[in-house]
Order: structure tokens, then sequence, then C-alpha cells
């Protein structure tokens, strides 16, 4: 709880909010697949870039298999729209852009790279999920979380014993999170 409770102070979003994964490919799949399947109602096209992380690309490429259509974004000669090449985006300026097109649009940052460089504020910017890996801030390897905002529709992708309110299930690596 106390781990939760710090990751969850320096985002300044509630505990509740805080998913403990095994990492940042964790997290992105269950962002992405877990979201995905359970909105699939309200639409089934996904938007990203062509240069993401392979936890992102093969993940859209499963989803597209599994019917989904998915729009990869060109990049400009800068790199933005992708931290992959070093790139910093305007996340907030591109939630803002999402949200007045469909307000009802779910917006999920890799912020593996950014977590604890960057000053993040989900709330404030907009965002729905976002994905962090430990070994990037010093963690041991083997440990993430996924932010997820209050009232985000999300279906777990582990399935067993019902740990973190159902929402993933296997023995939460405690020595790990604190």
């Amino acid at each position: 709880r106390e781990a939760k409770k710090a990751i969850a102070d320096t985002l300044k979003v509630q505990e509740k909010e805080i998913l403990f994964t095994s990492g940042g490919t964790e997290s992105n799949n269950t962002a992405l697949i877990g979201t995905a399947l359970a909105n699939r109602r309200a639409g089934k096209h996904l938007i990203t870039t062509g240069v993401e992380h392979p936890s992102i690309y093969n993940t859209m490429s499963f989803l597209e298999e599994m019917g989904f259509e998915v729009t990869y974004l060109p990049v400009d000669h800068l790199g933005h729209i992708s931290n992959e090449v070093g790139a910093v985006e305007p996340i907030e300026a591109i939630s803002q852009c999402i949200k007045k097109k469909n307000p009802k649009t779910l917006f999920h940052v890799d912020a593996i790279q950014a977590y604890g460089k960057y000053k993040i504020r989900p709330k404030k910017q907009g965002i729905d999920l976002l994905s962090v890996s430990g070994h990037k801030i010093h963690a041991p390897k083997g440990v993430g979380f996924l932010y997820i905002r209050d009232g985000v529709k999300i279906r777990p992708i582990l399935f067993g014993g019902g740990q973190q309110k159902g929402m993933r299930s296997g023995t939460e690596n405690v020595p790990g999170c604190v």
C-alpha cells in the first residue's frame, strides 16, 4: 500500500488507479488489449505511430489479427510523434486534440522512458492510461505499473487468482514494488 501511495503521489492520482505489473511490456499489453476488448462496442479503430517500441507495435499487430483496425501515424523530420527516436511528444496538446474530436476516446501513454525524468500529471494532461517500467528508474527488473484512470473500462488479460481486485492475477512482486 505504501508503494502504491508513493507512486500515486508522484502522479497526483488515486492509489486505486495504480496497477502493479511485471514491467513496461505487461503494462502496455494490459492497457492496449484490456481496453480494446472492453470497449470494442464503442469502436474497433486504434491509432498509434509507425515507430513504437515492439511491446506496442506487436500488440497492435495482435489486435489487428483480432479484427481491430489500426492506423499507424508517420513521424516528422524531428521524430515527433514518437519517443522511440528520442523525441518528447507534446502529450497535453495531443490529448486535447483527441478529446476535442471525441471525448470518449481513450489515450494511452507509454511513459517508460519519461517517468521520473519529466513531470507527469495524468489528470491535467488528459492521460487515461500510462505505462511505466521499474528498471528505468533504478528499481529491480521485473516490476512496473500501469496507471488506469478511474472509470476507464478495461478487462484483465491475466486470469487465475483474482489479485489486485481481479485486474491482475498472480502473486504481486512485493519486494520489487517497494
